[in-house]
């Protein structure tokens, strides 16, 4: 009952820090999604109202110039002139950078202005600073909004990038144990061909990725009517590497969820992919060279940022080593024999662990026990029970001044490192 009790607060306590450790993850997607919606709120709120306001500015100045050129044009009966004047009709409306459709609503008072600034191509745009795609296609005008977009970009695109990587992460991780399930074995053992190894996850990696592209491609013009399979496969690609030239862009706002959905996945595996590359380049930048400063070396465990000094320190005197020995050790050829595949010579623990254990903590021995009439050779040390005083009494050394360690002794008997008094 005991040991059930016990499994079952093990269990408790493994799902609250996995659940613990989930949550953390999913406060800080929560908080991009809030960060995104909040960043597109501010862009709709101030370029919205500025687009309102300068159309009916435009759709004014369109009117005048239209009225002003139907009615110079009505008199003016030489070709050359006519030219002239719709040169300068032209150039005026071309100083306004509006295509024709956007000319042709705004010079017509019966028709309504489609507004380019609506929340969801907010949300689009904010998206795309996020992501440093960027397609262009709207920007901010006014001082205030140019000034925040900025900012937002400051702290968003770290942040974005963060969250990405760290979902990539997790996609590279559920690959990779979904592989080594399947082949039942280590993915990474000694004595394997690294280089070999990390190609072939690399191409795995890339695989998924374009048969990603090439699935979505399919997809997305189910919504986007107007594009071409190439079409939609250019606009994949354009967008997943964050190179964004903006000459495609996503129309239907109210497929925009899905549209952005895929995007986020597709930027997932692009993330996985290069930090597989970045393994390679690693691999390929450091090959031949053997391991130094290993104890400066900065590594991540728990959550915790330590160099490797500190746990080899931390390692080596929890299993007894004293810090003599650890000194005497050439750690970076070490590791350096270890990532070959090698097995470093051992050495000899036990003397400098006994001469610690003599000096700090000598062993107790009950003079109160019959030793001789014990059954089965082996006795406990008992504890004081019904005021029963215990005599102990601790082995005597003579030689506790003890010389220079010498790696050739084993710590037997005949070591001249301690003498025992029989």
């Amino acid at each position: 009952m005991t040991t059930f009790k016990g499994a079952k607060a093990a269990d408790i306590m493994r799902l609250r820090r996995v659940a613990r450790i989930a949550a953390c993850h999913l406060a800080l997607y929560c908080f991009v999604v809030l960060y995104l919606l909040a960043g597109a709120y501010v862009f709709y709120y101030v370029e919205g109202e500025n687009e309102t306001r300068r159309n009916g500015i435009y759709r004014d100045f369109i009117i005048d110039q239209k009225d002003d050129f139907v009615y110079e044009i009505s008199k003016l009966r030489n070709t050359s002139e006519i030219d002239k004047r719709l040169n300068i009709f032209l150039r005026e409306i071309s100083a306004l950078n509006m295509t024709v459709d956007r000319y042709l609503s705004l010079g017509d008072i019966n028709r309504n202005v489609t507004k380019r600034w609506t929340f969801a191509t907010s949300v689009l745009f904010s998206f795309t600073i996020l992501t440093t795609i960027g397609y262009g296609n709207i920007a901010p005008t006014t001082y205030w909004c140019q000034m925040f977009t900025m900012v937002y970009g400051a702290f968003g695109i770290p942040l974005f990038l963060i969250t990405i990587a760290d979902l990539g992460r997790f996609f590279k991780t559920g690959i990779m144990s979904i592989i080594k399930t399947v082949y039942k074995r280590e993915l990474k053992k000694a004595g394997e061909r690294k280089l070999i190894r990390e190609i072939g996850e690399v191409v795995l990696v890339a695989v998924l990725f374009l048969a990603f592209i090439a699935a979505g491609s399919a997809v997305l013009p189910m919504w986007e009517q107007e594009l071409s399979y190439f079409d939609s496969l250019y606009f994949s690609y354009m967008s997943l590497t964050t190179i964004g030239l903006g000459d495609i862009v996503p129309r239907r706002m109210d497929f925009l969820l899905p549209t952005l959905i895929y995007i986020t996945i597709g930027l997932w595996l692009t993330t996985a992919l290069v930090e597989q590359l970045a393994d390679v380049f690693r691999l390929v930048h450091y090959a031949g060279r053997q391991v130094s400063n290993v104890k400066g070396i900065t590594v991540w465990l728990g959550g915790r940022q330590l160099t490797m000094g500190a746990l080899i320190h931390t390692v080596c005197r929890r299993v007894g080593m004293s810090d003599h020995i650890i000194k005497q050790i050439n750690w970076d050829k070490t590791i350096d024999q270890a990532l070959a595949g090698m097995s470093p010579a051992s050495v000899p623990i036990f003397p400098w662990h006994f001469a610690d254990f003599v000096e700090n903590d000598p062993p107790l021995i009950d003079l109160s026990v019959d030793y001789d009439n014990m059954e089965g050779g082996s006795f406990y040390c008992s504890s004081h029970r019904n005021d029963v005083k215990r005599k102990y009494s601790a082995p005597t050394f003579i030689n506790h001044d003890f010389r220079a360690y010498d790696p050739s002794t084993d710590g037997t008997d005949t070591d001249p490192m301690f003498t025992y008094v029989s």
